[in-house]
């Protein structure tokens, strides 16, 4: 916080087995002891990567592959909270769209968390996410900090 100072701080924490509401509890812990600016909880059903399967553009794109023709195993939005492994379905995506075999596979697979991350950056419209609880959730709070913070008087 000293090093990036901000407005407003999104804190992720996946709740993977534990209830929803125990995660807020931590990170309002965290908050009340850190003095967190107001701050936006991001709490996933299992791993945030879940919400990363929406766009099978964005994946291949990412894989470096836009026209390939793969069948990637994504699952339906609705049935995204009860995906097992979110990070490893992501992970095999990535590697089916890419299409590379041999040496260059192995090359791909070492780039594995850049390419992840380059599909955050892709993904245009994350409207489908809300059909989840979990998006319901983060998008209500994340308009309840921006609006209670855009009603507050200046300095």
């Amino acid at each position: 916080m000293r090093h990036h100072p901000c407005d407003v701080l999104f804190v992720h924490r996946d709740a993977e087995k534990e209830p929803k509401e125990r995660r807020l509890k931590e990170i309002r812990a965290a908050a009340g002891t850190a003095g967190f600016p107001p701050f936006v909880p991001v709490v996933p059903v299992r791993m945030t990567e879940a919400w990363l399967l929406i766009d099978e553009t964005a994946i291949r794109q990412a894989a470096g592959n836009p026209n390939g023709e793969a069948a990637l195993p994504l699952p339906k939005v609705a049935r995204l909270e009860s995906v097992a492994d979110p990070k490893g379905v992501l992970r095999t995506c990535l590697i089916e769209a890419s299409e590379k075999t041999g040496r260059r596979l192995q090359q791909f697979e070492r780039d594995l968390p850049e390419r992840i991350q380059r599909v955050a950056e892709l993904i245009s419209d994350f409207s489908p996410l809300r059909q989840l609880p979990a998006f319901q959730d983060f998008e209500q709070e994340a308009r309840r900090v921006v609006t209670n913070l855009l009603a507050a008087p200046g300095p």
